[in-house]
């Protein structure tokens, strides 16, 4: 294992008054391993291939089949539009089913992250995926539109964990610079999955009936809560402070790691207290596999103190440009998606598709998944590396805003054809290479923005990232909602050239962000080192 200095004395540390970025390539162009592992066995980074690979199988089956069973109706709606329309429910408020579900996703994040801090990620994970389980079973047996409907609540509170916890413990379980690849994963496997899943659920649909739509996410979802009891083991883990070139390099509990400035150094030193244990690393036993499958950690301090806490810290990040930029950038990206799916049903219906074939379109989502994959996971994990390289090592979140680019760029052409194709009068592929396009911008963002948000806010990068990633399901839910009202007033290419200008503009605030959110993050360092002195 490699060796490691320890920090006895905080002020021993360099005293880089004014940081520029976090050193990612070495002066030797080696790529630096951080958050740097300790010698405590039970450390996650420290875990086994499979201990490591039983986490990350977890986090991505929970969260495959709970975001697939709460954005997946949009290829059976119109099952659900005769059904309840003949109870004298109105087609607007059988959209609920599709829309408030998202927006209940992001209000369980703010719910459940708290939980994972105080009992630990594990007891949150599986609290989370039981309720789910559940309320899925309930959907499948409901019997009216209120039974479905409340249920379909629960399932996106549920769900909050796929926004929260589980990319938190992903990145416990990782070093920084294998995020992007390791995201990419994540946010691929649940786009092609999904696609794959909803591909099928207008044929299961008019062989099967509707219920076997939930009958199915139901035997998955058990699957996974299975995966998640037996395998997805405890990544909280409380990280010394680690001394790297003369600089401190921290970890927070959010999981996000950042070499700290010498004012910052101090305050967190003041701050953790007599966290920093002197019982050697090294001589910590190894957990065994069933001391490795308790549900839950004692608590540490008071349990509303680190909810409020939390709380603050996560509304306190949206003081930073590059948090409040890269939030509404996911929430725009994401309501632009959910509210297509809204209507594609009856656009490809429109030129002639049978309504079990509506689910054929996710073939294009399974061709985007890969597509931002391999542009924003892999190339962008390159483009990152090369970028410090050529700034003498040294990596600065603005980095990742230049991929941004191509994203935009295929988010106003995928809305713009399908706009002028939804309507008619052209051919089933406009609307389906719309979807298509929209895609490969979708994954590129999640998780570009994902990774950027980790690094926008140094004061506090790891509540920055949480409420990034929870707040876009909020935000979008008012794009998606108001796209149907939109098409039946005006027209599609109405509708769809207004969604067309708004993300435009949104991609192009990247611009001021790219050159101001530095100078802010240097203001923001001027003023905490006057605060210490």
């Amino acid at each position: 294992m490699d060796q490691k200095a320890k920090i006895e004395f905080i002020e021993d540390a360099e005293p880089v008054e004014l940081s520029k970025g976090d050193i990612l390539v070495d002066a030797a162009g080696e790529i630096q391993r951080l958050p740097i592992p300790s010698n405590d066995p039970n450390d996650p980074l420290n875990f086994t291939s499979w201990e490591k690979a039983g986490v990350i199988v977890s986090c991505c089956w929970f969260s495959i089949m709970s975001l697939s069973v709460v954005g997946g109706l949009g290829a059976i709606l119109s099952v659900f539009f005769e059904m309840y329309g003949a109870e004298g429910v109105s087609s607007d408020k059988v959209v609920w089913l599709s829309t408030y579900p998202s927006l209940f996703v992001g209000v369980g994040n703010y719910l459940i992250l708290p939980l994972g801090l105080i009992f630990g990620r594990r007891s949150g994970t599986i609290l989370s995926i039981v309720v789910n389980f559940v309320a899925t079973i309930g959907c499948a047996v409901s019997q009216n539109f209120q039974q479905h409907f409340a249920l379909r609540i629960v399932q996106g509170l549920a769900t909050g964990a796929t926004e929260s916890l589980l990319p938190l413990m992903l990145s416990e379980v990782t070093f920084v610079h294998q995020r992007g690849t390791i995201f990419g994963i994540y946010w691929t496997t649940q786009n092609v999955v999904t696609s794959c899943l909803n591909l099928a659920s207008s044929y299961e649909a008019a062989a099967l009936g509707w219920r076997w739509f939930y009958w199915v996410y139901v035997i998955a979802i058990g699957v996974g809560l299975f995966l998640v009891v037996f395998g997805c083991f405890e990544t909280k883990y409380q990280r010394r402070t680690q001394f790297l070139n003369g600089q401190v390099v921290i970890t927070d509990q959010f999981g996000v790691t950042r070499v700290l400035t010498g004012a910052e150094a101090q305050e967190y030193t003041r701050d953790l207290g007599s966290d920093n244990e002197s019982f050697p690393d090294e001589a910590r036993p190894k957990h065994t596999y069933f001391q490795m499958l308790k549900p839950w950690q004692r608590p540490v301090g008071s349990p509303i103190q680190t909810i409020l806490k939390t709380w603050f810290h996560m509304f306190e990040a949206f003081t930073s440009p590059g948090i409040l930029y890269a939030t509404l950038l996911a929430s725009v990206v994401l309501g632009c998606s959910i509210g297509m799916s809204l209507t594609y049903d009856n656009v490809l219906q429109s030129y002639g598709w049978p309504a079990k074939n509506v689910g054929l379109i996710n073939l294009g989502g399974v061709s985007g998944g890969f597509g931002g994959m391999l542009y924003a996971g892999l190339f962008g994990d390159w483009f990152i590396i090369q970028a410090a390289k050529r700034s003498g090592g040294v990596h600065v979140p603005e980095h990742r805003l230049i991929l941004l680019i191509f994203p935009g760029i295929l988010m106003v052409v995928s809305l713009l054809l399908y706009g002028f194709t939804a309507g008619g009068g052209s051919t089933w592929g406009g609307p389906f290479m719309g979807w298509t396009i929209l895609q490969v911008a979708f994954v590129s963002v999640l998780i570009l923005s994902t990774s950027f948000a980790a690094e926008a806010w140094e004061k506090n990068p790891g509540p920055a990232l949480v409420a990034v990633v929870g707040t876009k399901n909020i935000i979008a839910f008012g794009i998606s909602y108001g796209l149907n009202p939109m098409v039946t007033r005006y027209s599609y290419p109405t509708a769809m050239g207004i969604l067309t200008a708004v993300t435009g503009g949104v991609f192009l605030l990247g611009i001021p962000v790219y050159f101001f959110n530095p100078a802010w993050r240097r203001y923001m360092q001027r003023q905490q080192a006057k605060n210490l002195t």
